[in-house]
């Protein structure tokens, strides 16, 4: 048994900001840690089928997903907490069993929890919730199944746009979906080695504001037909057949 389950086991934990036996100093960044256990007054804490944890710290940023919409902000990891300041949460249309599930997320990142990290597992607690979280190896992330988010923009001959506001896209199951600020899009998705095929995009029609639109119509010009796909480690371009690009990093 590692030196995280006998914590989470026997109850050992640290008061107040004390390092605990065993355990690392300094955060780790630039790794994704993803859930293995979360427990809640010693039982274990259901989440939603499917649901893994993420979080992932670079350069004192913060990105961290329970499954739906990413929340993000500036983090101190100092004194063996996690205090997040500027705390922002995107606004997709989940189920109200996600965003419940989101704003225990929230709330839990909130609190400033405590943390404690021996080898590849962190462990994070606050008022008698802990969430133990292992490493992902770094590798080359796949197109498939990752939450890519779009940076920024460019067309033929001129240098990159910044996207501005938050968008993301999810290719799954010959599917791609997302969220373009504040709406949600899908279609079709064919992905053949390095070309992937999109039809049927659909987007819903939330009013949103001028720089939202503007980016959901850079998006659509680019997802229309045979997109080239160029893979390198956590960067994804997506190009179209005149030029237009989409420039994408992984989230985690």
């Amino acid at each position: 048994m590692n030196t995280l389950t006998h914590f989470i086991v026997l109850g050992v934990l640290a008061v107040g900001t004390a390092v605990l036996p065993g355990t690392e100093p300094g955060f780790e960044e630039d790794r994704t840690f993803q859930s293995v256990a979360v427990t809640q007054g010693g039982q274990p804490r259901p989440l939603l089928p499917g649901t893994v944890i993420r979080l992932r710290i670079t350069d004192g940023s913060l990105r961290a997903q329970a499954g739906g919409n990413l929340v993000s902000g500036r983090v101190d990891t100092g004194d063996a907490r996690l205090v997040v300041t500027g705390q922002r949460t995107t606004d997709l249309s989940y189920s109200p069993e996600q965003r419940a599930q989101d704003a225990w997320w929230g709330q839990f990142l909130g609190a400033g929890p405590q943390w404690a990290r021996t080898g590849d597992e962190l462990l994070l607690w606050v008022d008698g919730t802990q969430i133990r979280l292992a490493a992902v190896p770094e590798a080359d992330r796949p197109l498939a199944q990752t939450y890519w988010l779009v940076e920024s923009t460019s067309r033929p001959g001129t240098a990159p746009v910044p996207a501005g506001v938050h968008a993301h896209l999810v290719f799954h199951g010959g599917a791609v979906t997302g969220g373009l600020a504040c709406n949600w899009l899908d279609g079709g998705a064919a992905v053949d080695g390095g070309t992937v095929l999109v039809s049927g995009l659909g987007l819903t029609k939330r009013m949103c504001r001028e720089a939202d639109i503007r980016l959901e119509i850079a998006v659509f010009d680019v997802l229309d037909g045979a997109v080239a796909a160029d893979l390198d480690v956590d960067r994804l371009e997506l190009t179209d057949a005149d030029g237009n690009r989409l420039h994408l990093g992984a989230a985690f």
